[in-house]
């Protein structure tokens, strides 16, 4: 699996790219985790860990079932693209909550763990 690598504060997150469209820049507030505009999903990464909320980079993502929405998922900056290789992204336990919910499982580099974003866990959340 093709991810986009970018870190916030000390935890390193995987973004599929099967599920990205476009990468942009932006800079937007937000007050919340999830905001709707213009027929856009807003989820902001500082906001789901309860951090500031303001960034400076994007992801547009699309949804599974698109009826022509799309996902911008607010992160910071990308630092690189890896492949994954398949069968090495390990499942989360049933007992992380909160924000965990929303990442399919863990990939256990060189470097510190990487968080794999579920996109499917995050729209079911928003419908």
């Amino acid at each position: 699996m093709r991810c986009f690598i970018c870190t916030f504060e000390m935890i390193r997150f995987g973004i599929p790219a099967e599920y990205t469209e476009k990468i942009i820049q932006l800079s937007r507030e937000q007050n919340s985790i999830f905001e709707t505009a213009d027929n856009n999903i807003f989820v902001s990464l500082p906001a789901l860990f309860r951090q500031s909320y303001s960034t400076l980079h994007g992801l547009i993502m699309k949804l599974s079932d698109s009826k022509n929405q799309k996902i911008i998922l607010l992160t910071p900056k990308i630092e690189k693209e890896i492949e994954i290789p398949d069968g090495c992204i390990h499942r989360l336990p049933d007992m992380f909550s909160g924000p965990f919910v929303f990442f399919m499982g863990v990939f256990f580099s060189d470097e510190n763990p990487v968080f794999i974003f579920n996109p499917e866990k995050i729209t079911g959340r928003l419908k």
